[in-house]
């Protein structure tokens, strides 16, 4: 699994299902928590993705740096935030909505809109946002 992987794909993102099916799906049912940042242009069209960090089982560390470092060097519109949860329950936790939540008021302060946050797991995936 490579941790950052560019992508230059022709096809703008239209729906979290198309997200899992391309980006997300390996994730799915994993036995840690990964936290995945996916960047895009102004069409929408992914130019990567990135694992940011690697945790447990129940969670993982999010540092906004980290998260938003690719995304203002290749000069992205928006970004996309996604994790699983290794235990196939798919509700968010308190701290997922925080984390969520605080990366969009870091990415309106940069200029980079962060589109969704999903929750993936057990074949299954959710919109937090």
């Amino acid at each position: 699994m490579e941790l950052i992987r560019e992508l230059n794909d022709e096809i703008s993102i239209t729906s979290k299902e198309v997200l899992y099916n391309k980006y997300l799906k390996e994730f799915s049912n994993e036995d840690r928590e990964y936290f995945i940042v996916i960047g895009l242009d102004s069409n929408n069209k992914a130019l990567y993705r990135e694992i940011v960090s690697i945790g447990g089982l129940n969670s993982s560390i999010v540092e906004p740096r980290m998260v938003f470092k690719k995304a203002i060097i290749m000069s992205c519109n928006s970004i996309i935030i996604a994790h699983n949860h290794p235990s196939g329950n798919l509700e968010p936790s308190f701290e997922d909505e925080q984390v969520t939540k605080k990366l969009i008021d870091i990415g309106n302060f940069l200029g980079i809109k962060v589109l969704d946050s999903l929750i993936v797991g057990a074949g299954k995936i959710i919109s937090i946002k």
